[in-house]
């Protein structure tokens, strides 16, 4: 058998995420709550133009071009 004189190619160590700091993670979940406080908002305001206009939800975020993903 003829020796494979390759030279192995020294593998590439895998970058490790880096770790998120407390007060990164306070911050993060801070965003996500006022995130999630403005969706809802925005919820209930689509939902009462709707009413008052005597359409459905649906329609409202059609004519808006808004996402449809429920």
């Amino acid at each position: 058998m003829k020796e494979k004189n390759s030279k192995k190619k020294p593998r590439k160590k895998a970058n490790k995420p880096k770790e998120t700091s407390e007060s990164d993670k306070k911050k993060i979940i801070e965003l996500m709550h006022e995130y999630n406080d403005l969706k809802d908002a925005t919820q209930l305001v689509l939902g009462a133009l709707a009413t008052l206009k005597g359409v459905s939800i649906r329609s409202v975020y059609a004519s808006y071009n808004l996402p449809n993903d429920e």
